[in-house]
Formats: structure tokens, C-alpha cells, sequence
């Protein structure tokens, strides 16, 4: 539904000394079977926080012959490198395991005592050295003569021969552990290739494998290379990113149709492609819930339809099989803009929050499990209030989204009070009445901060609460947007932190626009949509 944040404002608050009675109430009248907090629950099962993992070939135009040694000796005498290239896009998360494979042919290189393997994260750093004169037993001496074929695969779970001692010519193929550099009067020990790009901020971008020559008169080539990534998985954060390249896209809906229920057409410019694309979904007055339903790492397009309970409905279109899903979920009065990744399968579950109708009257979040759960049980959780905004996000950044309110206290300042699902029950003084709540990821740890946005002399302030050190600044972290714009966060430059951003639409039949702060690519608009469409984004700003 297309509405302002102040009545969005309306729509929804609890207090946490009123959980009790009502439980089998609520149930009874969301009007579907309810159960235990979901399948694995009853058998005892503990989903993990989800994995990401991606395979990522090396560019074909980076494979190659290595240059040759500038000439025979040791010290080495370097050759330019050869810098096989891995083009890593639609990763999310921290990394948790590195591997890295090559071949070598066309042709096979011989003597590898001379050559000299570095793994660089994109931007050059930071870097891993995987060998460097393998063999090598003192400064002069010229290490292993064994050719290379491959594949090679250096990670840090092999429990296979080690890369140092073998002498079989051409090397064995298969699993090795990287073993840092020569000379060395016996094995260098093994070495850890994961930890060496466990703080990197963001996965995506170019990897390179760059390799060197040491010595003239032996040559060779690559001739296939892979690279393989896992990370810890964010939570689904609303980042509205419908090609997976990592980035927010820019997106607006619009009544096309006309009139109160007039056909609704989402108009989507995918971020730094130069390509947009209109899909006609749902009809004006629809509340816009875009996540990752089918775990694709792709945002689909949904939308929920207030009704009646067993009425209302979630209409998904997922991009992974460009199929339908429809579900009876909730009833008007709900809020649907809690979707999100309750279970920790990868993929968002659909949600609602129900506010308390009287005062101080619990209110309740119910969504519905991917995980497990062929029954389609609802799980629901009382928390909040009558009065109470919901925060949805993952806090504790275990790949579960949490239940969190913020509620109004005397004096006109704000408490969240978080439900997370492995930190357990706290509460935050953190904002003040009025203000618009904008989580995300803004210090890119992998889990939500608390942010909130404040019209402040006909200006917007953003206000953050970095989960890495807790500290709020009295300052705003960013004066971006006029009072009249629409928050529309997201990581619009791809850099893993949610950048602030704003929707102004123009006043007249001209060109509205995106206007983004970005950690790493500072101040920039892109010209996009209409006035009166909706953008995308801010259906997470409550």
C-alpha cells in the first residue's frame, strides 16, 4: 500500500510485561492451524545461519602462458605475472572458506620450483601467498623439478600430500594445503588460506590468481582455474537487487491502470547495467514485499493484498523459475513488511506483524517456515505492543531474522526492545518519536543496525547505531534528503553497507530521482520514475 511514513507511522507498538493469555486467542483468529515454532523445532533440529557458496571460473581471456624468468639463477628473476581473473558478482556476507584450483597445459609448465602463486582479493588486497619455490632448501638452490598438469586444488580442509614434499613429476593432481614460501631446510608449515580474506568487506568484484616465473629456460601455461567462495550468508536485508549482482537496484511502482484499484507496474532500472525492465504485478493499494523468497540470491517482485483472514494474500513472482506463488497469509490490519528469513534457509519467509488493537494490547508476529515444514505450519511470536513500530533484520548476525519494536517512552525519546534468536532479549534506548526507522547493514558486519531517519529543519538526518561498537554519535552519520523525499536505503554500490538514500520525486510531470550517499562511492542521483510512483526501497522504512 502506497502510503506516508507518518500514517505508516499509524498503523502500528507493546509492552514486554504483556506476552500471557491471549496466545491461543490470537491463533484462533489469525484462522489457520497453528503450531510449535516450526518443524525443526519438534525434532530438535537447530538450523545453522546459511551458507553462500559460488564456483567462479576464471575469465577465459586471463588464461594464458606465464611469462619467463628473466634469467637462470636464484635469487629469482621474475617474469611479468599472469593474471588469471575471477569475475565474482551476487555474493553476500563475510567469507568463511577460500579454494582456489588450477590446471596447467597447452602447455603443461615444467620445473614448478621456479614458479610463484598469489590469490588477491579485489582491489589487490588484501593478498595470499598459496607457494613460491616449492622445494627450495636454501637461498641459491632451485627447488623442485617436477612438471604441472593439474587440477590443483589448494584448501584449507585437505588432507592429502603435501604440496612441498611431493616429487612424483608430473605433480599429483588433487587437494592440497597452502604452504607459504622458500627457501626452507625442511616443509614450511601448512597455512591457513580462508583467515588470510576473512575481513573482507565484500566478495564481489575481481579476484586474481597471479602467477610469476622465477627463472628463464622452463615454460608453461594456464589453461583452467577456479575459484570457490562461502560466505555467512546476510539475512535477506530488503536490498531490492533483482539481477544478484550484490547491488540495490532502482525501482519504482506505478498505478497504470488507474483509479483505487488500477493495475500496478513495477518499472526497474538494474544498478550499472544501462538496462531497465517493466513487469505489470499486483494493483494499487498492494503493500510491495520484494525479498528473496526462492533463494536465488535474486530479489522477486511481491506484493501482499489486504482482506479477510484466509483472504489475504502474498502474490510472488520467483526469479529463479519465473513461477507464480500465491499464499493466503494474514488479514487486514497486518503489517506485511516484515518478510524475511525467519529460519535461516537462505530464502525469506513470508510474515506479517499484527498490532495490539487496544492499549498496551499484545501485538504478534507470525510467518510461515521454508525450512522443514511441509504442513506450511505458522509459527507466531508475541512481541510489541499497540503503539510499537516493527524493526525487522538479523541483529545477532546468525542468519535469522529477529523480532524487534521500538517503542515511544515519556519525554518523546525511544526504546527498541529485540527478540533475537541466539543473543536472546534486550532492549536499546535508541531515537525519538516521529522519527522513521531504516534498518540495515551500515557498518557491514553482517548484522542489522539500528537507523533511524529525522526530519530536522526541512532536512533529513540519519541517525545509526553501529553494531560493531555500539556507540551512537550525537551528530547524525548523514544529513541526506529534504523532509519531503521518501527514505529508500540500500547498498546501491555494492560495497556490503547499506548506503543512505532518498527518493524525490518531481514536482511536476518531470523526472524523479535516486539520491545516494554510498560508503565507497560518495554523493550521486540517477535520474528514474515519476511523480506519484512509489520506490521499492522503502517499503523496509517503517
Amino acid at each position: 500500500m502506497f502510503v506516508s511514513a507518518p500514517v505508516r507511522r499509524r498503523l502500528i507498538r507493546w509492552s514486554i510485561n504483556c506476552l500471557p493469555v491471549v496466545l491461543a486467542v490470537v491463533a484462533l483468529s489469525f484462522g489457520w492451524r497453528s503450531g510449535p515454532p516450526s518443524a525443526a523445532a519438534q525434532s530438535g533440529e537447530t538450523p545453522a545461519a546459511p551458507s553462500q557458496f559460488g564456483v567462479f571460473d576464471a575469465d577465459p581471456a586471463s588464461l594464458g602462458l606465464i611469462p619467463d624468468g628473466t634469467a637462470l639463477g636464484n635469487p629469482p628473476n621474475y617474469g611479468a605475472p599472469r593474471n588469471v581473473t575471477f569475475n565474482v558478482a551476487g555474493m553476500n556476507g563475510s567469507i568463511t572458506d577460500v579454494r582456489i584450483s588450477f590446471t596447467s597445459g597447452n602447455p603443461a609448465h615444467t620445473f614448478r620450483g621456479d614458479l610463484e602463486a598469489v590469490l588477491k582479493a579485489p582491489g589487490g588486497s588484501p593478498s595470499f601467498l598459496l607457494f613460491s619455490r616449492t622445494g627450495a632448501t636454501s637461498a641459491t638452490s632451485f627447488g623442485s623439478n617436477s612438471d604441472l598438469t593439474g587440477p590443483y586444488n589448494f584448501t584449507d580442509s585437505a588432507a592429502g600430500p603435501n604440496w612441498w614434499a611431493v616429487t612424483a613429476t608430473p605433480t599429483t593432481p588433487g587437494d592440497y594445503r597452502t604452504v607459504g614460501a622458500g627457501p626452507s631446510a625442511t616443509n614450511p608449515a601448512a597455512t591457513n588460506l580462508s583467515a588470510a580474506f576473512a575481513s573482507v568487506p565484500n566478495p564481489n568484484g575481481v579476484w586474481t590468481l597471479s602467477f610469476r616465473d622465477g627463472t628463464s629456460a622452463d615454460t608453461g601455461a594456464i589453461s583452467a582455474a577456479s575459484l570457490t567462495l562461502t560466505t555467512n550468508a546476510v539475512v535477506n536485508q530488503h536490498t531490492v537487487d533483482f539481477n544478484g549482482d550484490g547491488k540495490t537496484d532502482f525501482a519504482v511502482a506505478r498505478n497504470t491502470g488507474g483509479g483505487p484499484n488500477g493495475q500496478l507496474t513495477w518499472f526497474v532500472n538494474l544498478n550499472g547495467s544501462n538496462t531497465t525492465f517493466a513487469s505489470a504485478w499486483g494493483l494499487n493499494g498492494d503493500f510491495p514485499t520484494p525479498a528473496d523468497f526462492d533463494g536465488d540470491q535474486k530479489t522477486d517482485i511481491a506484493v501482499w493484498r489486504a482482506d479477510g483472514v484466509t483472504v489475504a494474500k502474498f502474490f510472488i513472482l520467483q526469479s529463479a523459475t519465473n513461477t507464480v506463488r500465491s499464499e493466503a497469509f494474514g488479514q487486514t490490519g497486518d503489517n506485511p513488511t516484515v518478510v524475511g528469513d525467519y529460519d535461516g534457509d537462505g530464502r525469506a519467509d513470508i510474515a506479517v506483524y499484527r498490532p495490539g488493537v487496544t492499549r498496551n494490547a499484545p501485538s504478534t508476529w507470525f510467518y510461515r517456515g521454508s525450512l522443514n515444514n511441509p504442513d506450511g505450519l505458522v509459527t507466531y511470536v508475541p512481541w510489541g505492543i499497540a503503539g510499537d513500530l516493527p524493526s525487522p533484520g538479523d541483529y545477532d548476525g546468525d542468519g535469522r531474522a529477529d523480532f524487534v519494536v521500538q517503542r515511544a517512552e515519556a519525554g518523546g525519546q525511544t526504546r527498541f526492545w529485540m527478540n533475537q534468536t541466539t543473543a536472546g532479549v534486550t532492549s536499546i534506548p535508541f531515537g525519538t518519536s516521529g522519527d522513521t526507522i531504516v534498518p540495515g547493514l551500515y557498518d557491514a558486519d553482517n548484522r542489522t543496525d539500528l537507523a533511524v531517519v529525522r526530519a530536522v529543519g526541512g532536512q533529513l538526518q540519519w541517525f545509526v547505531r553501529p553494531s560493531t561498537t555500539g556507540v551512537v554519535s550525537g551528530a547524525p552519520a548523514a544529513i541526506w534528503g529534504t523532509a519531503t523525499d521518501l527514505p529508500a536505503p540500500g547498498d546501491y554500490d555494492g560495497d556490503g553497507r547499506t548506503d543512505f538514500a532518498v527518493y524525490r520525486a518531481s514536482p511536476t510531470a518531470g523526472q524523479s530521482a535516486f539520491w545516494v550517499f554510498g560508503g565507497t562511492s560518495g554523493a550521486f542521483s540517477v535520474p528514474f520514475g515519476q511523480n506519484g510512483d512509489y520506490p521499492v526501497a522503502n517499503f523496509n522504512a517503517h
